[in-house]
């Protein structure tokens, strides 16, 4: 279980890190315009927090139980990138339905390339937390 807790905290760090780079730094002002009309002033950062929170578990709990110890790079990115795929969906198709954000195209085509970018990172990063568990770490094995 301890794999689980550091992937938990990888991730939190990790969506921190690079959502602060895509978001504040990269595409600060077009995010900005895109949504002018529909963002909020200050954010409630205790969903967002929760949102990341819940992320972490589920994907740091899924990579513990269905991800065998001697899985490839690739195979780590890939499953990564199937678990993202509800978060990144969400971000690019349903957020502009529900909200002005013009011109959609751009907002879509940023999430998409943010949500491909980060869940192939924690791909990456979980491959190295989860890659080659020793004999001594079976406990998710009776899953897979």
């Amino acid at each position: 279980m301890p794999r689980v807790l550091i992937a938990c905290f990888s991730y939190v760090i990790l969506t921190f890190a690079i959502a602060m780079i895509w978001n504040m730094v990269l595409f600060r002002d077009t995010y900005v315009a895109l949504a002018a009309t529909s963002l909020r002033a200050e954010p409630i950062i205790p969903l967002g927090l929760l949102s990341v929170l819940t992320e972490a578990v589920a994907m740091s709990l899924l990579f513990h139980f269905y991800c065998r110890r001697s899985m490839s790079l690739k195979t780590a990115i890939t499953f990564a990138l199937l678990v993202g795929v509800f978060s990144m969906t969400y971000a690019s198709f349903t957020v502009p339905a529900k909200f002005v954000i013009d011109p959609i195209w751009q907002y879509v085509s940023l999430e998409l390339i943010f949500g491909l970018l980060h869940y192939s990172l924690v791909g990456i990063v979980f491959f190295f937390i989860f890659n080659n568990r020793d004999a001594s770490d079976k406990e998710g094995e009776k899953y897979i």
